[in-house]
């Protein structure tokens, strides 16, 4: 998401460059414009190029199908020790699945201990936890309800996801504001070519 930051940083630097430039410098402000439309899609192509599977050691393919009558969050969680309210995880979010809706990700498992499989409820309810510690590449998983999960287990699944929520809402705000700044941009240089001069 640092890319999509510093993308926003530029754009948001271009616009007001340009709404106070003068009407003179349009040859300028076609070029600087022009810029700041490349950078914007490029920051926005390289963060979808980092959320595929593009460059991974060791991916684990996960397909899952959710038996259940709710929607449900689906969610890979690795670990790296066994210390699992340690820093050494890794939460993938997938997506959210209607029932009798089947899902296909993967996530990077390379030198982890253990991963588990989570599925939650729109209300944040954890529904579904299986912790698998074998080393296969592939994965075919019902998620059904669990009523056996450990409550330790229940409150790390729910601290991670719940952390994960936010970092997945701040992300698609960061890609919305990039959309909305390079539109502003196409905008602006459309006003260059009749000349005007506003954002």
């Amino acid at each position: 998401m640092t890319i999509l930051l510093f993308s926003i940083f530029l754009l948001l630097t271009i616009l007001l460059l340009k709404y106070f430039a003068r009407k003179k410098q349009n040859i300028e402000l076609k070029i600087l414009v022009g810029f700041g439309i490349v950078i914007g899609l490029s920051a926005l192509g390289l963060n979808s190029l980092f959320d595929d599977s593009f460059g991974a050691s060791t991916p684990v393919n996960i397909r899952t199908e959710n038996l259940t009558d709710k929607n449900l969050k689906i969610y890979a969680i690795a670990f790296w020790s066994k210390n699992w309210n340690g820093t050494e995880n890794y939460v993938t979010y997938d997506k959210e699945l209607k029932p009798n809706g089947k899902s296909d990700f993967w996530f990077e498992n390379d030198g982890t201990t253990e991963f588990w499989i989570v599925a939650k409820s729109r209300n944040g309810a954890i529904e579904y936890l299986k912790v698998i510690k074998e080393q296969n590449s592939e994965y075919d998983l019902e998620i059904t309800e669990t009523k056996n999960i450990t409550s330790d287990k229940i409150q790390i699944a729910e601290e991670l996801t719940f952390k994960t929520d936010k970092k997945e809402r701040m992300e698609k705000y960061v890609i919305w504001l990039n959309i909305g700044l390079i539109g502003l941009l196409i905008l602006s240089l459309i006003k260059i070519e009749t000349g005007g001069n506003t954002v």
